[in-house]
């Protein structure tokens, strides 16, 4: 008798998936030594350098409630090239770690927007704001990241940090980006894919519990298939960083074990060196509608 296999999970039954346990994380604030993506326990110059982990300086400027609650790839608004007065929209903010650094580079006459659909993680953030220089500049709004409820070309710079490979619907994110874009407006991302197409069987036990961010994520190719079929141009690959094997565990099981079950050790050994965070760039070309 053939085992029985079980049935992909709708978007719905994701995203409250997904909801539940970065809620869960916010509540708690795992210490940041313990998560998956925690800024200091990557400290590879490599990894540091060509991927964009935080620096020291940025560190600096960030309170620790926030800092504790790091879930992150990379660094957006470190490659955005954010100017002063630019209005920035981070999908899925978090605990407002890019948030805040963005509002040093807007200010003062610039502005950020917090989107996250964990109420408790914008409740952090909110914290984390009271704690820094330019909460005037700063707001954030709970929902999904496919319905913002924003105006139409309302942001310069739309960022995010290693979010979009949780969301089921990818285009739907993308299309989102491309519609609060004013026309010449950019994206700056950081994100999971795998470098390569894998094993379906692998990729539907991933997708089965929706496996930290390695249960979402698709392979690159595909990724910027996305990007480009949405409408955005001059898409640029900045840095590709493969995640080692502690990192790929860490991953696989982010925010943390003890809310995301990790993978059975040979299905991340099939994706072992095929599982990559990247960052990138992409523009909303000026003849856009």
């Amino acid at each position: 008798m053939e085992k029985s296999v079980k049935p992909r999970l709708t978007d719905n039954e994701i995203k409250e998936i997904v909801k539940e346990r970065y809620g869960k994380c916010a509540e708690t604030g795992m210490n940041i030594a313990n998560s998956c993506c925690a800024i200091e326990a990557s400290k590879s110059p490599s990894f540091a350098t060509d991927h964009g982990l935080y620096t020291q300086e940025d560190i600096s400027l960030l309170p620790e409630s926030a800092l504790s609650l790091s879930r992150g790839c990379g660094n957006p608004t470190g490659f955005a090239t954010l100017q002063p007065g630019e209005i920035v929209v981070d999908f899925g903010c978090g605990a407002g770690i890019d948030v805040i650094l963005a509002a040093q580079k807007v200010a003062p006459s610039g502005k950020v927007i917090g989107v996250d659909f964990v109420s408790e993680m914008i409740e952090r953030a909110k914290q984390a704001i009271d704690e820094v220089e330019f909460p005037d500049i700063i707001e954030f709004r709970v929902a999904d990241l496919d319905q913002t409820g924003l105006p139409h070309r309302v942001a310069d710079v739309v960022i995010s940090n290693c979010v979009i490979n949780l969301c089921p619907d990818k285009v739907a994110v993308y299309r989102e980006a491309f519609r609060i874009l004013k026309p010449g407006g950019r994206l700056a991302i950081s994100d999971i894919v795998y470098t390569e197409k894998i094993d379906p069987n692998v990729h539907k036990r991933f997708e089965t519990t929706w496996s930290g961010c390695v249960g979402g994520a698709i392979d690159k190719d595909s990724y910027f298939e996305v990007i480009n079929n949405v409408g955005f141009a001059e898409i640029h690959l900045v840095a590709q960083h493969l995640l080692a094997s502690k990192e790929l565990e860490e991953m696989a099981c982010c925010p943390g074990p003890e809310y995301t079950p990790l993978p059975k050790k040979g299905d991340i050994a099939l994706v072992q060196n095929k599982v990559a965070s990247i960052k990138f760039t992409a523009v909303k070309p000026h003849i856009s509608g």
